[in-house]
């Protein structure tokens, strides 16, 4: 429990005499080394500082060495610049200088990210007040030089990605690079083109870190830019390669998430070996932290990396015929080489560093008042053999470390390379119907009611997630379990539930015929919007992850656990939860979607179609949230308030629903006139039973709402009532408040003539004295109802 005494003294909270919360899982003592984190010996202190400093020297150069000698490998075993006679070329320059000057962007980007994650995640971080009275998170020096790192690695980031641009324009009109180094050039290929786009905008976000990454010193700021340096990696993604192949939304996101998995895994190394040369006390848990995240990363970088090669190859046979599948084999060998040596360092070096002594190369003193003289020398000179087998874990991290940093970026080459050479080409799946262009599969047959139930059109992305969603709840369920803890088995039905609503929704017959029809379309959005919701809000996952999730220890400051905390309390929850933006985003964004151009310019997006219903899901799980959840949020309405939140949202669907039946227009023109449905009914005569469903959908689930509503409702009185009944109990069966208003009541029932000084004695004696005698009315009115001052503190007793 974090009181203002145990602020003062941190001994405090580390008594195993003061009581715990039983609800909530409490932090395990911090071990004395934690002390590390404010006293260490500095590193120019420690013999062998300086040797893991020029040995992490070495590295860098190295493994930048290896990822170039890999691309050049492919580079210059490729087909060569284009040159056909009397056409214009690009020259050898840009055949060359394109690649390289993507590998040097990518590197930058894995160092930036990795220095970002470093600091605001692996490193341990010490507790600051902020202007407001919250507590955040301080960095250590060592964070503060790896931020220093991030903004020099995102400046050559930025720096490279211009040279990308320049280059790309170069090979796209054919012309050398001289000759498209002119304003008018750059500024129409930015302006006109989607590679333009992306790769100024990746400039752009690379500035940024450069500019404000020298002076970031809390673990939110440098959260805040390594979001904006993982959002830096996502343009040139959705418009590369893995846009223009059969199934382009599942192989974008399977690119994105392989990217970014890959560049966190890699960046993350790079940063441990910057921060090599802290104690041992503090480098073993960023170590431990780190491996449990790059074992994550590890799995996600494979799955994603063979569902996407599935999708360009097709098949096992252009894995060896071709140059493409060979470039795949040779990356994945290299991944499964860096898998292996990061189990060697979870093996060998991470038990090494787990030993846990009293204190690890600090000036602190015991509570003895006697210092102790673990990892420093002895009086004979010699070193603790605790010491020096940590001495010699660092180093074999170093070893292997480097090994595997160096693998990882040959992968990259590797990567780059592979980016820049076309697939396999299967003329028997490239599609010769501009509908099946558009959809990304064949047209469907007619619908019927049988093939919306099993004529299955599996949406991978939300499938991943459902399932990733399921399997993370459970565990928290079970380690629930295992501490003896109860959570409500209705909860974890619900859950299941609404996951299974989700899927449905996204990937039956809905999600085949979705593009197709826009009544399916409508169905789709009203599901996820008004059903899904209902459930998942009803299995209040947030709660179970603050209790299943334990508190970080010692060291570190900072877990999943206190993020999630924190996220809950930042001033964009707040926002994002206000009742007010809440409604009138669930109600308004049907308006702006299906009564604007908004529909055709999202359906003709790759992933136009995946946000939509990932906007409905979100939107409709926070104004559910807000009506009958019962995860912790900033701020909540009272019932009354809650009833009419719902009640303000139905006239806008049934509204929108008439319009949408009522008006002659077709809505995304833009997209149904293209395509070609040689069967069913005319799209506006589709348009019509879309609105029909707008209109009607909403009734069911406004009806269970309420009913949910209601019982939340009495209970919260019945709660209130328990809660008061135990406070009076705890007094001594006296109510003195409530006798005095009883009293008050009896002299107005008496009448005036009966008002006399003596009646208002009385009173005022009841008021202040617990021990005074009422009378029998107020005896008799125990009964009587609190007053809202009661009722008003009774339900913050409940909330707290």
């Amino acid at each position: 429990m974090d009181t203002p005494a145990a602020r003062k003294n941190p001994a405090i909270t580390n008594n195993p005499t003061t009581p715990a919360d039983p609800t909530t899982p409490t932090a395990p003592a911090a071990p004395p080394h934690a002390a590390a984190l404010t006293r260490t010996i500095p590193a120019s202190r420690s013999p062998s500082a300086g040797g893991r400093t020029a040995a992490v020297g070495r590295m860098a150069p190295v493994a930048v060495a290896a990822g170039c000698v890999a691309l050049a490998l492919v580079v210059g075993f490729g087909p060569g610049p284009l040159r056909l006679p009397g056409l214009p070329s690009s020259g050898t320059l840009t055949y060359w200088a394109l690649p390289f000057a993507h590998l040097v962007g990518r590197i930058a980007a894995v160092g930036t990210i990795g220095w970002l994650l470093t600091a605001a995640v692996l490193l341990p971080a010490k507790h600051g007040a902020a202007g407001n009275g919250s507590r955040v998170g301080i960095l250590s020096p060592t964070a503060r030089r790896c931020g220093r790192y991030a903004a020099n690695a995102a400046a050559l980031w930025m720096l490279a990605t211009l040279v990308e641009l320049l280059f790309t324009l170069s090979e796209i009109s054919a012309r050398p690079a001289g000759d498209v180094l002119d304003v008018s050039s750059l500024r129409s290929f930015v302006s006109t083109t989607s590679q333009g786009r992306a790769l100024l905008v990746v400039a752009a976000l690379a500035a940024v870190i450069a500019v404000i990454g020298r002076t970031v010193t809390t673990t939110t700021a440098t959260g805040a830019l390594l979001a904006v340096a993982v959002a830096g990696i996502v343009p040139p993604i959705l418009v590369g390669h893995a846009a223009t192949s059969g199934d382009h939304a599942i192989a974008v996101v399977a690119l994105g998430v392989h990217v970014l998995a890959a560049t966190a895994w890699v960046g993350g190394l790079l940063g441990l070996l910057t921060a090599v040369r802290l104690p041992a006390s503090l480098f073993g848990p960023a170590l431990r932290r780190y491996s449990r995240f790059a074992a994550g990363a590890a799995a996600v970088t494979a799955i994603s990396g063979i569902a996407g090669a599935a999708l360009r190859l097709g098949g096992f046979t252009p894995l060896w015929d071709t140059r493409y599948g060979l470039l795949v084999l040779l990356k994945a060998a290299g991944l499964l080489a860096a898998v292996t040596l990061g189990g060697l360092v979870r093996r060998r070096v991470v038990a090494g560093l787990t030993v846990t002594t009293p204190t690890d190369q600090t000036g602190t003193t015991d509570q003895t008042g006697t210092t102790d003289q673990t990892g420093t020398t002895d009086q004979t000179g010699t070193t603790d053999q605790t010491g020096t087998d940590r001495t010699t874990a660092v180093a074999r991290f170093l070893r292997i470390a480097g090994v595997e940093l160096t693998v990882l970026t040959a992968t990259v080459g590797l990567a780059v390379g592979l980016s820049r050479t076309a697939p396999p080409v299967n003329d028997a799946l490239v599609p010769d119907d501009p509908t099946q262009t558009l959809l990304g599969y064949p047209m469907p047959p007619p619908v019927t009611a049988a093939r919306l139930a099993t004529d299955w059109h599996i949406d991978w992305v939300f499938l991943a997630g459902a399932v990733t969603a399921a399997l993370l709840y459970l565990a928290g369920l079970r380690r629930l379990r295992a501490r003896g803890a109860h959570w409500p088995l209705g909860r974890t039905i619900a859950w299941l539930a609404g996951l299974l609503v989700v899927v449905v929704a996204t990937s039956s017959g809905l999600g085949l015929y979705g593009p197709v029809l826009l009544s399916v379309h409508m169905s789709q959005h009203m599901l996820l919007s008004m059903l899904a919701p209902l459930p998942l809000v009803l299995g209040a996952p947030v709660t179970l992850a603050l209790r299943a999730m334990r508190p970080a220890t010692a060291p570190h400051r900072t877990g999943p656990r206190e993020w999630l905390l924190r996220t809950l309390r930042s001033w964009p929850v707040r926002i994002l939860t206000h009742p007010l933006l809440v409604t009138a985003n669930f109600a308004g964004s049907l308006y702006v979607l299906y009564l604007s151009s908004l529909l055709s310019t999202l359906m003709h997006n790759h992933l136009g179609h995946l946000y939509m219903n990932v906007h409905f899901l979100a939107v409709g799980v926070l104004f559910f949230e807000l009506l009958i959840g019962t995860d912790p949020l900033p701020r909540r309405l009272p019932h009354p308030g809650r009833v009419l939140m719902l009640l303000a949202v139905v006239p806008f669907h049934a509204f929108l629903g008439l319009t949408i039946m009522s008006t002659s227009a077709l809505l995304g023109s833009g997209w149904y006139d293209r395509l070609v449905r040689p069967w069913g009914v005319s799209p506006l005569s589709d348009q019509r039973t879309a609105g029909g469903i707008a209109w009607s959908f909403g009734e069911i689930p406004t009806f269970v709402v309420l009913i949910v509503l209601a019982i939340q409702w009495s209970r919260l009185d019945e709660r209130q009532a328990r809660t008061r009944e135990r406070r009076i109990a705890a007094a001594g069966d006296v109510d003195a408040e409530l006798d005095a208003y009883n009293a008050y009541l009896a002299q107005l029932a008496a009448g005036p003539a009966r008002r006399t000084p003596s009646a208002a004695t009385t009173t005022s004696t009841a008021t202040t004295t617990s021990t005074a005698t009422t009378t029998s009315t107020a005896t008799t009115s125990r009964t009587t109802s609190p007053t809202p001052g009661d009722e008003t503190n009774a339900e913050a007793e409940t909330s707290g």
